[in-house]
């Protein structure tokens, strides 16, 4: 999904509103934006606990493949 915006004369850019709600960004989200490869990258930030409950919650599935522990090599 693609969308031309516009900078304004503050150097302000509006996230379109289908893309705001795709992506379940509200008033008050935090963002991250970065320069990667000549282009602006705009990451949603993860707070700690939400980080914690995707952990855990992967943690889980692993649990429910196997019993035997599993090299860190293996995951990544």
């Amino acid at each position: 999904m693609g969308s031309d915006i516009i900078v304004d004369t503050k150097g302000r850019i509006l996230i379109p509103k289908e893309i705001r709600k795709r992506l379940n960004i509200k008033p008050g989200s935090k963002l991250f934006l970065k320069v990667e490869a000549g282009r602006l990258v705009l990451l949603q930030a993860t707070s700690l606990s939400d980080l914690q409950s995707e952990l855990e919650s992967f943690q889980e599935k692993l649990r429910k493949l196997t019993t035997d522990p599993i090299p860190t090599e293996k995951l990544f």
